[in-house]
Parts: C-alpha cells; sequence; structure tokens
C-alpha cells in the first residue's frame, strides 16, 4: 500500500492516540489499593538516583570543560551542590507525599478538580521552598564564577533554551 507522508502521520498519530487510550483505561481501572503500581516504582528509586548522581557527575563535567574552573572553584561548587542536595532531600519526603496522593486522584473514576486544587494549595510552600533551593543555588554558583565565566555561562544556558525551543517547535 502506498501512503503519501501526511496519510502515514494522520495514522501514526492515530496508533499513538490509541495506545494512549489503552494506557490510561488500565490506569483507570487500576484499584486504589493496588501495592504492586508503587512496587516497581521504589525498585526503579535506587536506579534512578544513581543515574541521576551520573547526570550531575557529567554535567559538573561538562561546567568545568567550558568554564575552564580552576581547583578552587570545583572544590566551592561542589560544596554548593552538596549543601542544596542536604537541603532537597529534606523536603523529598513531603515530595513522595505529594505524588502519592496526586497518583491516587489520577487514579479515580471522576477526576475532583476541587480535591487536586485543595492537594496542590496544601503543598504549595513546599513548591515555593524547592524552588528557592534551586535559585539559590544556581546564584551561589554563579558568583563563585569569574565575569568572564558568567558571560560564557549566560551565553550556555541561553543555547540550551533555543535548543529546547527547537525541539518542542
Amino acid at each position: 500500500m502506498n501512503m503519501t507522508k501526511p496519510t502515514k502521520t494522520f495514522f501514526s498519530t492515530i496508533a499513538v492516540c490509541i495506545v494512549i487510550a489503552f494506557a490510561s483505561v488500565a490506569s483507570v481501572n487500576a484499584s486504589d489499593n493496588d501495592v504492586a503500581l508503587d512496587a516497581p516504582k521504589e525498585h526503579k528509586g535506587h536506579q534512578h538516583q544513581e543515574n541521576k548522581h551520573k547526570g550531575h557527575k557529567q554535567k559538573m563535567k561538562r561546567m568545568d570543560k567550558a568554564l575552564s574552573l580552576s581547583e578552587e572553584q570545583q572544590v566551592q561548587i561542589k560544596a554548593i551542590k552538596t549543601q542544596a542536595k542536604e537541603q532537597h532531600q529534606i523536603l523529598q519526603a513531603s515530595m513522595q507525599e505529594f505524588k502519592i496522593a496526586e497518583k491516587k486522584l489520577l487514579q479515580t473514576k471522576k477526576f475532583d478538580e476541587q480535591a487536586f486544587n485543595t492537594l496542590y494549595d496544601t503543598y504549595q510552600p513546599i513548591f515555593k521552598q524547592l524552588a528557592l533551593i534551586r535559585v539559590k543555588d544556581k546564584h551561589a554558583v554563579f558568583n563563585v564564577l569569574t565575569t568572564e565565566q558568567q558571560d560564557k555561562w549566560l551565553k550556555m544556558i541561553e543555547h540550551k533554551k533555543g535548543q529546547t525551543k527547537k525541539r518542542r517547535g
């Protein structure tokens, strides 16, 4: 069967929608107290943390290479990142509670918008604290850099934003 590109795209889109629909129906039909749903995630959690740790190391290496960080700067930035990580871990338990409550809301037959708004409002101070930790972390790292490194870092961030827009758009 010889199909044109728009037809192939149309059928591919339909196929993806069907898969998503079946997946969402399967998750809605899962019971609210099904412990098996959480088990694989917990198992992956350790692996996810290891991958996250590797990702942070790679980011640090790229930053070091791109900005030619001195030994002293590397030590300072690692200390900043360690402190931010400790602060983040304190709030991690609250975020887990939020995700569990959110998951329960998503698994109900009818979505309760008011319940979600209440849940979100309850955890809003935690979201704010996490955002504050991230911004303070970036600010502290930025101030460890020399003026030339700061300019280069800002250009790298802008370039990364441009790349993200290209992929999305």
